[in-house]
Formats: C-alpha cells, sequence, structure tokens
C-alpha cells in the first residue's frame, strides 16, 4: 500500500509563500503519511499515541515538534479527549533561508539529519508564547500577501528553532549519556535484540551487568528490563495500529514470553487492553 505524501494533493503548501497553517480537531486515527514539506507542530489540547519512524511516543498537550519530510508518522488517539494540533509547514526554500539567518550550520544539520524527529515539551509561558507565535504565522499565512508572510513567517521559525531546538542543557542526564550507551540502546531498538531482551543487551553492553543496571536508573530512572518492556511497548503499539496481526503473535514478535505480563504491562502502560486499544484505531 503506498504511503501517502501530505503537502500534495492533501494539506499543500501556498506556492507563492511555500508555507501552510492549520488547526485541526482530530477525532479518529490519522494513516501513516509523509510529507514533501517540513513541519513544526504544537499539541495544543489532548493526549496520542504518536508512530513515528518505526517508533511509538506518548504525546500530550505542550510537545512541539519539528518533522522533515521523509518522517513517517501518524496519530492514535485516546477517544476521552479532545486532541488538537497546530501545523505550520514550510518549504525547503523557507528553511534554507532560515538556517542562512541563523547561522548555526552544525545544529541545523542535526536537526535534519537525526534519526528521529526532534521534540521539546513546553508548559506555562513557553507554552502561550509558542501557540501565541503558530496562531501569527498562520493569520499571516492566510491573510497577508506572500512576500510579507514569509518574511515574518521565517522570522518565527528562526525563534523558535533558536530557543526550543538548538539549546543544550548540560545538566540533563541524558546529555551526559556516554557514547557506548547511546549506541547500545539504539542497537537494543532492533527488534532482533529487543527480542532477546536483557539477556542481549548485556551482551552487547562493554561493561558489567551491575554497572549498566546503575547507569541506566542514573540516566533513565529505568532498570535495563524496565527500558526493554518499554521499547517493547512501544512496537507492540506499532504493530496493534498498523497491522491485523494477532495479539498472540503480535506478543511473542515483541519478545515477550508470557501473554498474562503482556497484557498486565500493556494495561498498566496505556490504561487499556492490547484488544480495546485496536478497536480505537
Amino acid at each position: 500500500m503506498a504511503i501517502p505524501v501530505f503537502g500534495k494533493e492533501q494539506y499543500p503548501l501556498r506556492k507563492e509563500s511555500g508555507l501552510s497553517y492549520t488547526i485541526s480537531d482530530i477525532y479518529k486515527h490519522v494513516p501513516l503519511h509523509t510529507h514533501n514539506h517540513y513541519e513544526l507542530f504544537i499539541i495544543s489540547e489532548g493526549t496520542a499515541y504518536h508512530l513515528i519512524n518505526d517508533s511509538v511516543q506518548t504525546v500530550k498537550k505542550g510537545d512541539l515538534f519539528f518533522i522533515r519530510p521523509n518522517d513517517m508518522h501518524s496519530y492514535s488517539f485516546f477517544h476521552s479527549e479532545n486532541f488538537c494540533v497546530r501545523n505550520l509547514g514550510f518549504s525547503t526554500q523557507v528553511l534554507r533561508n532560515v538556517s542562512l539567518f541563523l547561522e548555526q550550520e552544525e545544529k541545523m544539520d542535526k536537526l535534519i539529519n537525526s534519526e528521529m524527529p526532534a521534540y521539546v515539551h513546553l508548559e506555562g509561558e513557553n507554552f502561550r508564547k509558542v501557540l501565541d507565535a503558530m496562531d501569527t504565522a498562520g493569520n499571516l499565512v492566510n491573510e497577508s500577501h506572500p512576500r510579507h508572510a514569509r518574511y515574518h513567517a521565517q522570522c518565527i521559525i528562526a525563534l523558535l528553532l533558536e530557543d526550543y531546538f538548538f539549546t543544550y542543557d548540560e545538566k540533563d542526564p541524558w546529555n551526559q549519556m556516554p557514547s557506548w550507551l547511546s549506541e547500545l540502546l539504539l542497537n537494543m531498538s532492533k527488534i532482533e535484540n529487543l527480542q532477546e531482551g536483557y539477556e542481549r543487551m548485556c551482551e552487547l553492553a562493554p561493561c558489567s551487568p551491575s554497572h549498566l543496571c546503575r547507569l541506566m536508573k542514573q540516566i533513565s530512572g529505568k532498570t535495563p528490563t524496565q527500558y526493554i518492556n518499554q521499547e517493547r511497548l512501544k512496537y507492540a503499539v506499532y504493530l496493534l495500529a498498523q497491522t491485523d496481526r494477532e495479539i498472540l503473535d503480535i506478543c511473542e514478535c515483541c519478545g515477550f514470553s508470557n501473554v498474562s505480563h503482556f497484557y498486565h504491562l500493556f494495561r498498566e502502560q496505556f490504561g487499556v487492553s492490547p484488544a480495546k486499544f485496536r478497536k480505537t484505531v
């Protein structure tokens, strides 16, 4: 099945300005899709499962994302909540202009070429400031002369990138992670390693299991087993939403040897059973 490319027939950019702006109240599952442009979007209401590049995130009000053209994503939302997204789309040329203005080539390159799209969580005054900035950009896109809209939208995009995506908090434990642990976690995201679980993680780690456990707790707040189960559940959500595979098959594919344990962890994490979750999407 072909993956839809948003920005062609659906949600196209305005030709004159290379911009688009939408406020979407989402009431049903959004299919897996890519884009032919970049976008900044912020969750202004609600909570959802965000399936992105074969991974699953729980996203909520205040999350601000930078999405690239080749990112493949979809939403599966909680029916008990309104889920609203403000989305500012912009062309490659607009981003190129922003990059020239900011003169932050290394940071921009990392933002564009990282394996997963960058996102930050905003609260309070920062959240309100970004909503206002996005709405200002939207008014410009929909009401102003294209050249005027493009100039001011580029300024807003530059401010958002510099204020929220180019910052680096040295006190954040994740930024103190040794390179070998980053590589280990990346390897553990591969399904064949997730299936083997903790034993495979210990085999790949260049340290003792006790040291690995201490470091994982220090950085992530989770033991290796808790981290592995979290990643397995994310993959299970992806399979439930995007395939017709039987739940027992999904359980085994994700590395769970006990179906009851899988159901218990899934309900504990997401508040519903795997079967009920599948019905919502």
